[in-house]
């Protein structure tokens, strides 16, 4: 039997194993109730109305570093007192502000909070199209809205106010607090997000979070088709300093105890070593929903978790950005010897190493292994500089069916699933405070789009905005609003 054909027999005997669950998208009790609310709003205006909300919010600096971050809350403020809604910032460090503001509900249900951070990530200006830089906010002919911070996140930032504005316009009679929470400092110590976390959850008291942390996506998988990923986990964070101390000396002459060499050889150690792939329940769920409605071979084969497990597992190791979803990853970040000459071999070297966990791995489990991979370099010191465990929600939650059932509403080949997100959001403080968050940027976007997070050319279009608030105002409306009775009419 050749090696083809005993490939076909394999793949064929795993795909007869029985299918994955791919979970069922609960309905809401009251569609038709719902269907009222979503009539009341004239969505043209109310997309336009968002994308100058925008447009003006990108032309606010908040960089960070520095922050700045209350001229954004104020800008935030400023629109939301204009609709009768009062609003508070909260200040971890003078300019560093957080801002809140809550709709009162019944207090039938807990507190809904709508997260987003007003701080963005640095640009170089000049690297960006004339007139369309990083703090243009230009709508241009195309429809595109530039910007730092179009895609992460005053986009997701512009949705949440409006569809405050709305439920505020609407008089949308509620069962739970909406709570607009708009921090400071995400994208580098998270400090707003603690501040708010240590001083005010208690006042907050949100029970479940709406955030960053998916997107949509056209082609993720295949060329024809949108995958909708929604957050349910994120990977822990574990920081780590090693510190190699030796001989210092004359660069002249090689020596077995010069730090630098020394602490080469940890590394080595530590690059060299291959742990097994661990998957993840929410990619077998996003494939089975995948394949669930994609039909056809190929999602059947993707309803078989044996199949992923056996033999995707070594195509998804293959990519960094797949293979970080699968494994703990030690990822060295930074070296430093503190010399200055070549010639001059100094007496410490240290290096800084970015850890992310999977669920179920501690930080102490990944520091005991770093000592375990390194046991032979007995002059090796080891700092932890910050460390968080994973944190993960349920999908089997009314909040996440509104948003997966609403992000792919109306388009004819998409779904909508779970995912294990490799980096962290602030949703990991609030899940461990209990709450449950679901990370989502309705959005959908190309992966060209999505590629300008961070980087030069951010944007969204205004096609964009506009879905997007409609998809998470229906959500909130679902999860929020008692539904008992239609909406008046206009």
């Amino acid at each position: 039997m050749n090696a083809r054909t005993y490939s076909l027999l394999a793949l064929l005997t795993m795909a007869l194993a029985p299918p994955g669950c791919a979970h069922p998208l609960k309905m809401t009790r009251d569609p038709q109730h719902l269907a009222s609310w979503d009539r009341r709003v004239d969505w043209k205006a109310a997309g336009d109305e968002t994308a100058r909300v925008l447009s003006g919010y990108l032309q606010i600096d908040t960089f960070n570093p520095p922050g700045n971050e209350t001229r954004g809350a104020k800008y935030l403020a400023e629109l939301l007192k204009r609709e009768g809604i009062e609003s508070q910032i909260h200040e971890f460090a003078p300019g560093r502000g957080s801002l809140v503001a809550r709709l009162k509900g019944s207090g039938e249900q807990g507190p809904l909070c709508l997260l987003s951070h007003i701080d963005v990530a640095t640009a170089e200006a000049d690297e960006w199209p004339p007139g369309k830089g990083p703090l243009s906010g230009k709508v241009d002919d195309q429809g595109m809205i530039w910007g730092r911070g179009a895609l992460d996140m005053k986009g997701m930032g512009a949705l949440e106010l409006m569809t405050m504005v709305l439920l505020k316009r609407l008089n949308v009679p509620l069962k739970r607090d909406v709570v607009l929470l708009a921090v400071a400092d995400e994208e580098v110590d998270n400090k707003g997000m603690l501040h708010m976390v240590e001083q005010r959850w208690d006042d907050l008291g949100c029970t479940h979070v709406i955030n960053e942390g998916g997107l949509g996506i056209r082609g993720a998988i295949f060329k024809d088709h949108t995958v909708v990923a929604i957050s349910v986990a994120e990977k822990g964070v574990l920081w780590l300093r090693l510190t190699m101390r030796g001989t210092g000396g004359h660069g002249s002459t090689p020596r077995p105890d010069h730090p630098p060499p020394k602490l080469v050889r940890v590394l080595r150690d530590l690059t060299n070593h291959q742990p097994k792939p661990r998957m993840h329940p929410s990619l077998l769920e996003l494939f089975a929903r995948i394949g669930k409605q994609r039909g056809g071979a190929s999602g059947w084969l993707l309803r078989r978790p044996k199949v992923i497990k056996d033999l995707l597992a070594n195509v998804l190791m293959e990519k960094p950005g797949t293979r970080a979803a699968l494994i703990d990853t030690i990822n060295l970040t930074g070296l430093d010897t503190g010399g200055n000459q070549p010639n001059v071999v100094p007496s410490k070297a240290t290096a800084t190493l970015d850890c992310r966990l999977l669920p179920g791995t501690t930080p102490a489990q990944v520091i005991a292994e770093v000592r375990r991979l390194t046991r032979n370099h007995k002059d090796l010191e080891i700092e932890v500089l910050h460390h968080a465990p994973a944190a993960e929600s349920p999908w089997d939650d009314p909040l996440f069916d509104a948003l997966a059932r609403h992000s792919v509403a109306g388009l004819e080949d998409a779904a909508a699933g779970p995912v294990l997100s490799i980096g962290f959001t602030d949703s990991i403080y609030a899940r461990q405070k209990g709450a449950r968050a679901y990370g989502l940027v309705p959005f959908i976007v190309s992966r060209e789009e999505m590629a300008t997070m961070h980087a030069r050319n951010e944007r969204v279009s205004v096609q964009n905005v506009h879905r997007g608030l409609r998809v998470l105002f229906k959500t909130v409306v679902e999860v929020s609003a008692d539904l008992s009775r239609p909406a008046p009419g206009r």
